[in-house]
């Protein structure tokens, strides 16, 4: 087994190397790199390959044996875009479930672990309520220093990410109701803003990350329904965020019109009474100011239509 994983791990490296130019983060890079070796692992045990060249053969079967195990279709879907990406296979050949809204909201439901102690605010409220308030990853808390209270290009207060997903530097903005109560928990010192303590705990953070993303989609479209100049105020704020921190380039129809929920999205998103439409511009100056997300996809689809 020894020969097909190193092999693997080879196949994951040389495609680093030939896509140097798209700067594929090393958490990425790790992802893609795991999934291909725990493929390999599975041709090797299942049809006795010997080398990584036989493996692409069975990726196929690999996604009805996922399938067969449980997984959700998001999971499956991780898993075989990892390896279809090293092996250079469309992942669009390979039979699979659809994703639709939700399994992208994990935190969508009851799940068992929402009973546990740990699980509940009382776990760690400090934690807990400026999660509420500030809404970043989880791998992000315990990275914040006290020094990392900033101010933006448009002059809002925001929490400093300085090696967010990706490794890429955010900056989360601040409702101006919370300003007071954030601003608690930095002392413009380099200590830890929580202990590790405080984050040994199963709250769902994400959960508490969709509320905040779904406040402030609810801030933006009511100040834009009742405001008529502040949506060229707005599209501005977020322009120079975008040119600022997207290395793609700008496009001002990213933020014109509606953004319309379609396939079984909508279906869902009706069948728990939630809009099938978003306006654009509010869509993405939550995506960008307080997921740092790029696309609206990502944010209805897994932040606005989570309940």
């Amino acid at each position: 087994m020894a020969s097909i994983v190193y092999e693997a791990k080879q196949l994951a490296d040389r495609l680093r190397k030939e896509m140097a130019d798209r700067k594929i983060s090393n958490q990425t890079y790790r992802q893609y790199k795991d999934r291909v070796v725990k493929f390999a692992i599975w041709c090797r045990k299942r049809y006795g390959c010997r080398h990584i060249e036989e493996c692409p053969a069975h990726l196929q079967d690999y996604s009805d044996w996922l399938v067969a195990q449980g997984y959700s279709p998001n999971t499956v879907h991780k898993y075989l875009a990892g390896a279809s990406r090293v092996f250079g296979v469309p992942l669009d050949s390979i039979s699979k479930p659809r994703r639709v809204v939700a399994d992208n909201t994990r935190s969508r439901g009851v799940k068992a672990v929402d009973s546990r102690s740990d699980a509940q605010r009382e776990a760690s409220p400090r934690l807990y309520d400026f999660a509420l308030a500030v809404g970043i990853r989880r791998a992000e808390y315990k990275h914040l220093r006290g020094d990392d209270l900033v101010v933006d290009e448009s002059g809002y207060p925001c929490v400093r990410v300085r090696r967010g997903k990706g490794g890429k530097y955010q900056e989360q903005r601040i409702a101006v109701e919370d300003v007071g109560f954030v601003r608690s928990y930095f002392d413009a010192s380099e200590d830890k803003v929580f202990s590790d303590e405080e984050l040994r705990n199963k709250i769902d953070l994400h959960h508490l990350r969709a509320l905040r993303a779904q406040r402030a989609y609810h801030d933006y479209f009511s100040r834009l329904k009742n405001d008529p100049d502040y949506r060229a105020q707005l599209t501005e704020e977020v322009r120079r965020r975008w040119v600022r921190l997207c290395s793609k380039r700008w496009d001002p129809k990213r933020v014109e019109g509606n953004y319309c929920v379609r396939g079984n999205s909508r279906r869902l998103a009706l069948a728990h009474g939630l809009p099938v439409k978003y306006d654009r511009l509010a869509v993405m100056a939550v995506s960008i100011f307080h997921l740092s997300h790029w696309r609206c996809d990502v944010t209805v689809g897994n932040y606005l239509l989570a309940v």
